[in-house]
């Protein structure tokens, strides 16, 4: 069930190739506030239309429209995530702050930040299948009884390879491009080829990577909540 939930999300990723250029153009002005929250609010899109779906379904992403909608959305879902990971995060920067590193807070600052992302990632379904309720993202004993449904360690298998696939798409695409350049490198030589590579590959991360697994990751957010649902 797990790998279906995987191969779901792939095919659905790449079902619409005009929703992963904006979303590419929304990830390279993600460093702005109003990109970055239209970003957020078509993912929470996705994520509530997953909800609603079966795996291995014909879906494809929605219509990027109603803006003023997705911009609500948006602002719903940073919040959220930021609640959950604003403790975990404030810990591992106090742990590496000033001359030594606190081994000790940076592991627990590390362990809350798996288990509170663990939460939030069936926090933001929570809502959306909640009447898009902001209480309901915060419903911490009603998530935890869809974990359990799900299964504690499926969850977390589930989970854990959802990062591994992620990592691994990026290291192969970079390093596959970075083979590429490198060959042009040496064929054309000089440092102004090194910094035109570098600059591709990083258009190539944000512009097709990025949105592909934002897609991908907010699919299987949705699908795997209706498994404990």
């Amino acid at each position: 069930m797990i790998l279906d939930i995987y191969k779901d999300s792939f095919e659905f990723a790449s079902r619409k190739i005009s929703i992963l250029l904006i979303l590419g153009v929304l990830s390279f002005f993600n460093i702005l506030v109003i990109p970055l929250i239209f970003f957020c609010g078509y993912n929470y899109r996705v994520v509530k239309l997953s909800t609603e779906s079966m795996i291995n379904g014909e879906d494809v992403p929605p219509e990027f429209n109603d803006f003023k909608q997705m911009f609500v959305d948006g602002l719903k879902l940073i919040v959220v995530l930021l609640c959950y990971l604003i403790v975990p995060f404030i810990l591992i920067a106090i742990s590496i702050s000033g001359n030594s590193v606190n081994v000790a807070l940076f592991l627990i600052g590390i362990i809350l930040l798996f288990v509170a992302r663990l939460f939030s990632y069936l926090a933001i379904p929570h809502m959306a299948v909640n009447g898009d309720s902001f209480k309901s993202a915060f419903a911490l004993s009603e998530i935890n009884s869809i974990m359990a449904s799900i299964g504690y360690l499926r969850y977390i298998i589930f989970y854990v390879g959802l990062l591994l696939i992620s990592c691994s798409i990026f290291v192969v695409v970079f390093l596959i491009l970075s083979f590429i350049l490198a060959i042009l490198g040496i064929t054309v030589g000089g440092v102004y080829i090194s910094l035109i590579g570098t600059i591709l590959i990083n258009l190539v991360l944000l512009f097709i990577v990025s949105p592909y697994l934002s897609l991908f990751q907010n699919r299987c957010a949705g699908l795997v909540y209706n498994l404990g649902s």
